[in-house]
């Protein structure tokens, strides 16, 4: 004989939403995800609904169920929206694009424009910034260089004059 879920829920305990929504909790602490926390929290309000009124029957307590996690849904996309620049993470596996305005130091000489830099103790290779107005000779080793830009894990650099 199949189960009718909702006369099984008009006549139900709100711990039961409670116990629901713990337990959805407890797979979004184990998988970390975040995806869970909505439907965990709508069956903790639909538990304190079920609380305030208990002749409330099943099919509220579904619609309830299933308009507060849409809600939570929505919430979570206009956040993670706003707080998520356009892109991606800025900088995330791009170290290279936050050097660019800093010094660095010339710790291997440039030859046909490529070298190496030392920015916060970490070398980097380094080719002389054509734009940059490069006046032919290349910076001598242990001057400082101004970082103008990055492509891949190169710096473009350019020196700077009156070291």
């Amino acid at each position: 004989m199949p189960v009718n879920i909702l006369a099984f829920l008009d006549n139900i305990s709100p711990w039961w939403w409670v116990v629901l929504g713990l337990a959805i909790g407890a797979l979004e602490v184990a998988t970390g995800s975040t995806y869970l926390l909505g439907p965990a929290v709508a069956a903790l309000a639909v538990a304190g609904i079920v609380f305030l009124y208990p002749e409330i029957d099943g099919v509220m307590q579904l619609t309830v169920f299933g308009v507060a996690v849409l809600l939570s849904a929505i919430l979570a996309w206009q956040v993670t929206r706003r707080l998520k620049p356009m892109g991606g993470l800025r900088g995330l596996n791009r170290r290279g694009d936050a050097l660019s305005g800093r010094m660095a130091e010339v710790t291997a000489p440039f030859k046909a424009g490529i070298g190496s830099v030392s920015v916060d103790g970490v070398v980097w290779r380094a080719r002389l910034n054509a734009e940059g107005g490069e006046s032919g000779e290349a910076p001598a080793l242990g001057s400082a260089v101004r970082i103008s830009g990055v492509e891949g894990a190169t710096l473009l650099v350019e020196p700077q004059h009156g070291n």
